[in-house]
Formats: C-alpha cells, structure tokens, sequence
C-alpha cells in the first residue's frame, strides 16, 4: 500500500500520526497494532523515521517543505531521480523550512541523458536518516504539486528486513544494493530489536514488494535459544512465502563480526550465531523449490577491514563493498521475476 497525504507519496512509511505536544504528523514505518505487539526496543525503533522518503513531483522553481526533527538530530539526503541535491540537517526540537530549488545545471544537458537511471529527474526524493521526524507541509507558491507516476519510479519492488546493520538510510548496504539493481527497497530493518514476532512477520508479508531479504540472527544472541530461534525463523518464512507465493526469499547468514575470530574458545553469541546460522541454511534447503535462497553473510561483507571499530557494525566502506557484493548475488535470481 501506497501512503499519500497532500499529494505527496511517503515511501517505507506505514502512517503519519499525531504527537501529544508536537505539531505536524510523525512518520511511522509500522502500525501501531504491529508496534504495540514487538519487544520493548521493538516499539520504539518500529515508530522511527529511518528510510522513510517523501517523494512528490512539482513544476515549482522553488519550494518550502517544514519539518521537524523530536528528540535527536537527523539528516536528510536530497535526490532529485537519482542524482544527490543535498543534506540537510534538522537540529533536535526544531522545526526547519527547507527552501529548495530544481538543479539548473539540468537544463544544460538533454533530457535522455538524464533519465537513464531508475527514477525519474523530476521525482523529489527526501530521505531520512533517523531517529523521529514530523511533517508539517510543503508549500509549492501556487504551482501543481503531485505523487510519482509508477513509470517514475522502479519497477523492482525490494522488502529488506534485519537488524541494525539492515536498518539503514541511503548509505546503508540495501540501498547501495537497490541502486545497483535498479530496485525501490523498503527498508523494514530493527536495530537492536529484530526478533521475528509473528505479528512483524504478518505485517511483512502484506507490504507489495517482488523479492525479499531476511538478515536473522544476531539480534536474537543474547535471548534466544537455538531452537527458539529457528521456530521464530521458520514461522516469519513459512507466512511470507505463503503470502508471496513464487516471490524469491534471501536467507542471510551472520555477516563477519568478533564472534566469527575469539581469542580462545567462543562465547555464547558465538555459539550461538554458529547455530543459528545452520538453521538459516536448513531453512534455504527444506524451501529451496518455493524460491528461498542462502547467501552466506562472509561473501557480501568480504573485508574484515569494512567494519566499524566496534567489530560488528559496517563502517560506510563497509556498506558499500556489502551493497555492491549482495547486488551481484542476488541479480541472477532477479531476472526472470515477473514484475508489475
């Protein structure tokens, strides 16, 4: 389902809802329904505004979007199609009006040239980068403002669900992959919270999306026996593909972290990580003729060195090298999908 509210599409977001104090309306990439169902951490990062876009199209030769940032400071990355207008940042508590204006340097070139990647130029992309952000208007000065036209956007429609290594914004490895692959990805991550509550999983499965990728397990590490994980894992794949039937399903495997390299013998998380991944890999091999697939977390993440220094998160060359790896893994399986 596609979110419109005063002619602006508001991509990878569930709802717009009212803050008690704030003006504006919050963006929320989960229902409240779903939310209220999740872990503690859960409820919190599912009403956050990470990958969230306001996409719209406007003939304007300059524009004002009003926006607040609540609690923390978030940056905005600004695309006009897919060329990279700006990033502004929202200081927290603050309401900021973003005066905007259409790339001149466009009319200098002609139109085809620009229209070769997977948005169209006159699409205005404005995507956030986290943590909680209200929408208080856009005020186009009297010129037409509308939603994207589905022949503005790409086809190839990319569900990403998995923990705070998935849940990212544009620099983050889905989205680095979708440009790759010319694909529109909802970025359905939980950082720290990706647990596979059945109710998350019914949500998933409902969101229109033509592929999805599944990264579990290392939010589960601490909590979560082996075997309580593959129950989870089995009943969040067995509702997608009966919800998808025929849609292809990645299985990722832990990407490279500490626990992949102790000093003596493993600790629990890697034990456990071990363990869950082995039951990744029973799950891609019991449903591989419904269209479910393994891909080994150590073949997109293939430099130790991408890490951040925390030796689990990707620095941002790390979420390139992932991004650029992961779309030539999965491109192969993409090309016969049938997509409308």
């Amino acid at each position: 389902m596609v979110l419109i509210h005063q002619s602006i599409e508001f991509h990878n977001t569930a709802a717009l809802e009212p803050l008690h104090g704030l003006p504006g309306l919050a963006l929320v990439r989960f229902p409240r329904a779903v939310r209220e169902a999740l872990n503690p951490r859960g409820r919190f990062i599912a009403a956050l505004a990470v990958g969230c876009e306001l996409r719209f199209v406007t003939p304007a030769p300059t524009f004002q979007l009003t926006l607040l940032a609540h609690a923390d400071e978030v940056r905005l990355q600004i695309y006009c199609g897919d060329f990279a207008h700006s990033e502004p940042v929202l200081a927290p508590g603050q309401t900021r009006v973003l005066h905007l204006s259409p790339p001149e340097r466009f009319a200098l070139v002609p139109r085809a040239t620009l229209s070769t990647t997977a948005f169209s130029p006159e699409v205005w992309r404005v995507q956030i980068s986290g943590g909680g952000v209200s929408f208080l208007g856009l005020d186009t000065l009297g010129f037409p403002l509308r939603p994207p036209a589905p022949t503005e956007k790409p086809r190839l429609r990319w569900l990403a669900h998995g923990s705070s290594i998935t849940h990212s914004w544009a620099k983050g490895y889905p989205h680095q992959a979708a440009r790759r692959l010319r694909a529109d990805v909802l970025n359905k991550g939980m950082s720290g919270s990706c647990h596979c509550e059945p109710e998350l999983a019914a949500h998933l499965a409902t969101e229109s999306w033509h592929f999805a990728t599944l990264e579990l397990g290392v939010n589960m590490r601490g909590e979560f026996s082996p075997e309580a994980f593959a129950l989870r894992a089995a009943r969040m794949l067995d509702t997608l593909l009966k919800a998808k039937p025929g849609a292809p399903v990645f299985l990722i495997t832990h990407f490279p972290n500490l626990d992949h390299h102790p000093l003596g013998e493993p600790g629990l998380a890697g034990r456990r990580q071990a363990a869950f991944d082995e039951t990744l890999r029973e799950l891609a091999r019991r449903h591989a003729a419904q269209g479910v697939h393994l891909i080994e977390g150590r073949e997109v993440l293939t430099d130790f060195h991408g890490l951040s220094a925390d030796l689990l998160h990707p620095s941002d060359h790390g979420h390139v090298q992932m991004g650029e790896n992961l779309a030539r893994l999965l491109s192969p399986h993409l090309t016969a999908l049938q997509v409308s």
